[in-house]
This record gives C-alpha cells, structure tokens and sequence, in this order.
C-alpha cells in the first residue's frame, strides 16, 4: 500500500469516527430538549392544577379508576370521618433535612367511598423509631380539601406494626374489609373543617427546569468542534503539502498583551 493510500485510509476512518461522534452528540442534544420539554410540561401541570379551583372527588377521581398523571396535586373536596382505627406512619420521610414520618389515615366519605389522607410531616423523636407525638383524630364528620398524589410501588421492605415503608395503598387497605377504596391515590391535606391536631404541612413541590438546556447546547457545541477540529486539521495539511508553516493557534498571554499596549500608549 502506498503511502498516500495509507493516508487516504486514516482519513476515512478519522472521517467515520467525527461523523459518528457528530450524530450521537445529536441524538443527545435532542433527547436533552426532550426531557427538557417533559420538565417544563410537567411544570406547567403542577402550577395548573394548584390554581384549580377543587372539585368534590367524585367528580376527578373514582376509585375503580386508574391513576392519570394529569391529576397530580389536583384539589379535591370530600366530606366524611376519619377511621381511627386505620392509621399509618410511613417511614423515612426526610424533611429539610431531618427524618421523620409521614402520618396516614383513612376517610370513608358520606358516598361511601375510602381514601387515604396524609396528614403532614411528624419528626423523628427521642427514639428513631416512632415520633414523640402522633396526632390523634376522632370520626367526627369533617369536609376535607386535599390534593391528589398517586400511591407509591411496594418497596418489599419490612416495617414494624403500624408502620409502612411506602405509601403502598394495596397493602394499606387490607386492613379495611371496605370496598370502593382507593388504591391508586391518596390525599395530601390542605385544610380540614373542623380542625384536628397534624404535622407539619407539606409544601408546594420547588419548580425547577434543571441543566437540560444547557447540557443540550453542550452536546451541539461538542459537536461542531469535532467538525472544526477535522477542518483544522485539514487546513494545517494543506499548508504543510504548499511547504508552508502551520498555521498556530494564538495563545492569550496577558503580560505580554499589557507589554504591548504600554508601548503603543508610549
């Protein structure tokens, strides 16, 4: 093989290596608008449904439904009593930065219908086990708004009695002997009228858009030095076959930058 054919081969293999670098930094800028857009979507949801004004449960959510992510902290309305005697925490609910518990208790509605209530954050006591206190409720009749949060995947870990490690709605219910109970959704508490003793409320989620523009913007870039770097090389071995010097890259020096601008003051 002669020697031009031997550089003609390394140019078609670095050629298929930046045209290949090229498209996967592509791909990978479009999937980074993608996630994105899914952020900024996702946002818009949750400043959308926060706004809505609430409507009675029934009317957004039935409990034979499959959980729609559409409905996520969207308000609701219900009236009934608390089940006392259906109560959870769930564990390992950090909040701020410190653990604690979730507390989690059943409604049956005036229709008939159950659905678990998470009624705030509990800190972790003087044991790490349990709260020092964990508000009790009677079965009064209250009106309940709260909004609707999808019930969490079994995390197929053991948790001391009655306690959850997730809010696992199907394990949850069990204990119920009730039908038309929600399983794919729960309630987190806004406000209740009466009153009863809880924890501390669990505020609106921080609504960020992440790095994922600018990482987009990143891989573009990435790509196109990969092209400027092949035209680069191609230009220095243009020069070197003319017997010209290659071309070199200016270097900023500031001393010598300030050197120079002194003299032209001078």
């Amino acid at each position: 093989m002669t020697t031009q054919s031997k550089r003609n081969t390394a140019w078609l293999k670095w050629a298929v290596l930046v045209v290949s670098f090229t498209v996967a930094c592509w791909f990978l800028s479009q999937w980074q608008f993608e996630r994105q857009a899914e952020v900024v979507g996702k946002n818009q949801l949750i400043e959308a449904n926060y706004n809505a004004e609430p409507k009675a449960l029934e009317e957004i959510l039935a409990p034979t439904q499959n959980w729609d992510s559409s409905l996520a902290f969207r308000s609701a309305t219900v009236t009934g009593r608390y089940l006392p005697e259906a109560s959870y925490i769930v564990r390992n609910r950090p909040f701020n930065a410190y653990p604690g518990f979730l507390q989690l208790i059943a409604f049956e509605t005036n229709q008939g219908s159950v659905i678990w209530i998470e009624r705030g954050w509990l800190p972790t006591g003087s044991t790490a086990d349990t709260p020092d206190l964990i508000p009790e409720v009677n079965d009064a009749e209250r009106t309940l708004e709260i909004r609707l949060r999808p019930a969490e995947p079994d995390l197929d870990r053991t948790a001391p009695d009655g306690q959850l490690s997730s809010i696992y709605l199907e394990e949850a219910s069990l204990q119920l002997n009730k039908e038309n109970v929600y399983t794919q959704a729960y309630g987190r508490l806004k406000f209740e009228v009466p009153e009863a003793p809880r924890g501390q409320a669990i505020p609106k989620p921080m609504l960020s858009e992440g790095n994922h523009l600018s990482y987009a913007l990143q891989w573009i870039l990435f790509g196109l030095m990969a092209i400027g770097a092949v035209f680069w090389t191609l230009s220095q071995e243009r020069r070197r076959k003319a017997g010209l010097p290659p071309r070199r890259l200016r270097i900023l020096n500031r001393d010598k930058d300030a050197e120079v601008e002194d003299k032209l003051l001078d």
